[in-house]
């Protein structure tokens, strides 16, 4: 399967962001109602798009340097830490600088899910012939 051309990786991105966006938000209204954490603000919405979109591009510049390989095993999972680590550092970063040391968003678990899901998005070419 070949990289897709910028115009579908830009489609594809935002398809991605707000898959995860939408899936997100329904995570926390029903926490909100079955848990009582703080009803999720317009702010919180846009936070919440805005670090995905993020995590979702980190993943799709990941996936440039080392495409997903078609085949499972090892590399595989070496890439995924050596992409998912970096991103809970990126998003621990991000979560105490948007939200501060209190937060009752899991925006560093939300920025790595997404590098990871964007990483996909690229796969290395077969080289079956």
């Amino acid at each position: 399967m070949p990289a897709p051309e910028p115009k579908a990786l830009a489609l594809l991105s935002i398809r991605r962001t707000l898959g995860i966006s939408v899936f997100l938000f329904a995570f926390y209204v029903a926490a909100h109602y079955a848990w009582e954490l703080a009803f999720p603000t317009p702010g919180d919405l846009v936070v919440i798009v805005a670090v995905v979109f993020a995590g979702v591009w980190l993943g799709i510049a990941f996936g440039k340097v080392w495409p997903l390989p078609m085949e499972t095993g090892r590399e595989r999972i070496f890439r995924t830490l050596m992409l998912t680590i970096p991103a809970l550092g990126i998003g621990i970063a991000l979560q105490v600088f948007l939200e501060g040391a209190r937060s009752e968003r899991a925006i560093y678990i939300v920025f790595a899910l997404a590098a990871w899901l964007g990483s996909g998005l690229i796969q290395q070419e077969s080289t079956d012939d």
